[in-house]
């Protein structure tokens, strides 16, 4: 029986007017969607597709009087079923809600007679994972593309290293060498491209003031002292800035035509070297990085965009700048909601566009989602406003803690949705109408069963050491013991 509070994320307009006899035979017009989508279709919902002229038709439609580039409409009538999208994201979007309406009806004799027309609130919905302080492979990393697909997220933000493990195996250079579960070049290469097909961006952040342990193990000559959580942080000299323009340009060379590169730039501590200027700031070098970022990017004929977090509000961003630097406010913690809604205020009254950083702390060790859905129905009246991040840090566990990108993705599309619980504040009462739906859906799209996610991630890891298993209790490598942060973090004053 179809429930239209099982659709996730729950579209904007949605208006159900019947039902009528299940068709006998189905035809399948794929038009700009990618060709995976006509097995994904089969395998799903369990129908086999016809050819014959008399079959019940399937359509997708590209249409450019649909307003909202990632949107598009759904109608399924008696005589046939058409998407419509302005491009083929939009379409790609619409077919996910086929999937979701047509898996809930394998068992029923009818189908409902069915409008949508939808779009996301927010154009940028991101999902991060701490490659830095966890680990993730190549299949893992594909696996968690399909499952944002799955929930029309379209942005995978790499946190590639920090103080306690590098992720990516840099060339020519030792760092990423050491870890085990590190991916190389040509891997990023590859997710870049397996991204692309299902409309995900690949993000990737490298850190390059603070939270950069397992870089200065290699060379402690540029370890200028600890940041604002111990680690490391640069000292911040000539040799620092070439360091990182080889990394960039490394990372650079495998991201698309267009893409968006973080560079951290938080807390840290302020040790300038002796070859810089006496009066050379953060402000300074926030500027440097990002003349360095499109030098970068023209020797490639790339146009890169400029992502930071916004580190306290204690170093600014020169004005000259702005227009190309997305800047990304942070709150994990619902009890501080007094402290989002004033971030909200704050960079919705500036120039430059901002991310709205959310999700969960290595602090909540079953994941979080109550901030992620203040901020998204907060932020709803920014203009400026680029989109969200729902992280996840330190851990790299899922499988345990999927409810996290779940609801996330869900006020991330639609924050003001019209569902039955979408307001509920009483976390139980929340997660008793909640989780029956997000383990529904996990039944039905294999890419999120918890044994495939589990296989598929490797070792537990926390913090940059294995938890469980015969390493239980060892470090990933050498460069998680040099960071030692693993006690004293005081997560409920992140902010």
């Amino acid at each position: 029986m179809f429930k239209k509070e099982r659709l996730w994320p729950y579209p904007q307009d949605l208006n159900v007017a019947g039902e009528f006899k299940k068709p006998v035979t189905i035809s399948f017009a794929a038009g700009a969607l990618p060709d995976f989508c006509i097995e994904e279709f089969e395998q799903i919902t369990g129908i086999k597709l016809s050819n014959t002229s008399e079959a019940y038709r399937i359509k997708f439609l590209l249409d450019q009087s649909c307003i909202h580039q990632q949107g598009y409409s759904l109608d399924i009538r008696p005589d046939n079923c058409v998407i419509t999208g302005n491009t083929s994201q939009g379409l790609f979007y619409g077919f996910q809600t086929l999937l979701q309406i047509l898996v809930q009806c394998k068992s029923d004799v009818t189908w409902p007679i069915i409008t949508i027309k939808d779009h996301p609130r927010y154009n940028k919905r991101c999902f991060m994972v701490d490659m830095g302080r966890s680990v993730y492979n190549i299949t893992s990393l594909k696996r968690i593309v399909r499952i944002l697909a799955r929930l029309k997220m379209n942005q995978l933000h790499l946190s590639l290293y920090d103080d306690e493990l590098c992720g990516l195996q840099f060339k020519n250079m030792p760092f990423g060498h050491d870890n085990p579960h590190s991916i190389t070049i040509e891997e990023l290469a590859e997710l870049v491209d397996y991204a692309s097909r299902y409309h995900v961006e690949i993000v990737p952040e490298l850190e390059a003031w603070g939270h950069v342990g397992s870089l200065v193990y290699h060379m402690p000559e540029l370890n200028g002292g600890p940041g604002m959580y111990s680690g490391a942080s640069f000292l911040c000299t000539e040799k620092a800035f070439t360091l990182m323009q080889e990394l960039i340009n490394q990372v650079v060379a495998v991201m698309p035509p267009r893409a968006t590169i973080h560079l951290g730039l938080d807390e840290a501590g302020w040790y300038p070297g002796g070859d810089m200027p006496a009066d050379f700031t953060p402000c300074d070098m926030v500027k440097r990085y990002y003349e360095i970022l499109q030098s970068i990017g023209k020797a490639h004929n790339k146009e890169l965009t400029l992502r930071i977090w916004a580190d306290h509000g204690g170093r600014t961003v020169p004005e000259d700048i702005q227009h190309n630097v997305i800047i990304e406010p942070w709150e994990y913690w619902i009890r501080q909601a007094p402290d989002i809604s004033e971030k909200i205020a704050k960079y919705s009254s500036q120039k430059m566009r901002w991310m709205m950083g959310a999700g969960s702390s290595g602090g909540h060790f079953r994941g979080a989602y109550s901030a992620t859905r203040y901020w998204c129905q907060n932020a709803v009246n920014s203009d400026n406003v680029d989109g969200v991040n729902i992280t996840m840090w330190l851990w790299n566990d899922l499988e345990r803690r999927l409810a996290l990108l779940f609801n996330g993705a869900y006020y991330a599309w639609n924050p003001l949705a019209k569902s039955d619980f979408s307001h509920l504040e009483d976390i139980e009462a929340y997660d008793l109408k909640v989780f029956p739906i997000m383990y529904w859906w996990q039944s039905n799209f294999r890419d999120a069963f918890v044994d495939d996610i589990e296989r598929d991630r490797g070792p537990l890891v926390y913090n940059g050491f294995y938890l469980w298993g015969k390493n239980h209790g060892k470090a990933v490598a050498p460069t998680a013991i040099a960071a030692n942060t693993t006690d004293g973090h005081d997560y409920l004053n992140e902010h």
